[in-house]
């Protein structure tokens, strides 16, 4: 973990053997090219007349050039450096210069899937490609929730971006005038931090929150957080306001299914390690579909508040990893905060060593 700390030049830890978030769905139309480095592999993905995808890496086996800026010839991709062509499989099929084409003339090709809205691609050992492990995450075609999506990308370690997502007591300071709605004071309480498999569970309790911008302002709630982050760093969270003292009824547990919360809201949420110090977040949020009913504008309210709050991410993210890209030899301290980043790290390392 030396290249967090500041300390080293130790790479960020990928796990291979898992499945990688690499578009939105709707990004991908037939016949349409679509190139993403994940994990230091430049990879490209396109839709074939069927409707079906394809992956394979984004490098001829000749020279090395991104086949993403070749051409689609129908279902196969043509090299524009030097024209070989090659088939939704990889196997090279045309040599303009050569008759024979050895075997060995291919470029890799990886599992792909479409599942909860997202375009899922497997960068580890095929054989052992399972689309079982492909978290069960919400999407915007979830007829009980209606949502916006989108993503920024980060110059910063996905690992930087995870402790961000599995500490919200940050929210209070890096998101004081959106999320935190002006209250710095919010998320002191601490949470409960499970590990589970792939990952860790986190649940919390914010009591006498204010109103975010979007609800009656002349009340402060109650706000139930519950969320998995799972490995690479898929976040599936329920989230909701409840009537002010529900906290306090519930003992801090589970809310009561009796009590109808003031507003509820999910989201999903995935970071995909580009290269050793690049990042995209993908993400969708939005309320309850009968919420919407009742008020079409209270999507956009939030959509204005989530980018807003995204934004404020990446600038502190961003700025932190320039400081630890100095190597100062500077200690780095922990705090209680600080149960969540540390459980997922080990989330992280016991699935490599395995």
């Amino acid at each position: 973990m030396g290249n967090i700390k500041g300390t080293g030049t130790e790479k960020p830890l990928w796990v291979r053997n898992c499945w990688y978030v690499a578009a939105w769905c709707h990004e991908i139309e037939v016949h349409q090219m679509h190139a993403i480095t994940i994990i230091n592999k430049p990879v490209l993905i396109y839709r074939k007349e069927n409707g079906e995808l394809t992956a394979l890496a984004d490098q001829c086996c000749h020279r090395h050039a991104p086949l993403s800026l070749g051409r689609l010839e129908g279902d196969d991709v043509r090299c524009m450096y030097h024209g070989l062509k090659f088939n939704a499989e990889g196997k090279c099929i045309e040599i303009p210069t050569m008759e024979d084409i050895p075997d060995s003339f291919q470029v890799p090709a990886f599992p792909v899937i479409e599942r909860h809205g997202w375009v899922w691609v497997w960068m580890g050992e095929i054989e052992k490609a399972d689309p079982d492990m492909i978290p069960a995450t919400t999407g915007p075609d979830d007829p009980d929730w209606v949502m916006n999506s989108g993503y920024i990308d980060y110059d910063a370690s996905y690992l930087l971006v995870a402790d961000n997502l599995t500490d919200f007591s940050h929210i209070a300071w890096v998101h004081e005038n959106s999320f935190a709605a002006g209250s710095s004071g919010a998320f002191v309480a601490q949470p409960r931090v499970q590990m589970i498999d792939r990952g860790i569970r986190v649940t919390r309790w914010n009591t006498n929150v204010p109103p975010r911008g979007y609800m009656d302002k002349d009340k402060l709630y109650d706000q139930y957080i519950t969320y998995d982050f799972l490995v690479p760093g898929v976040l599936i969270m329920f989230s909701a306001m409840y009537p002010e003292g529900t906290a306090d009824g519930c003992d801090n547990g589970h809310p009561d299914d009796s009590v109808e919360p003031s507003t509820a809201n999910f989201t999903s949420q995935a970071i995909t390690p580009m290269t050793d110090g690049t990042t995209r977040y993908y993400f969708c949020w939005g309320p309850r579909a009968q919420e919407h009913e009742v008020d079409p504008k209270l999507l956009e309210g939030m959509w204005a508040l989530a980018n807003m709050a995204f934004e404020e991410d990446k600038v502190m993210i961003e700025a932190q990893q320039r400081n630890i890209k100095l190597q100062t030899g500077a200690q780095m301290v922990s705090i209680t905060d600080d149960r969540g980043p540390t459980m997922f790290r080990k989330a992280v390392e016991r699935l490599i060593e395995e």
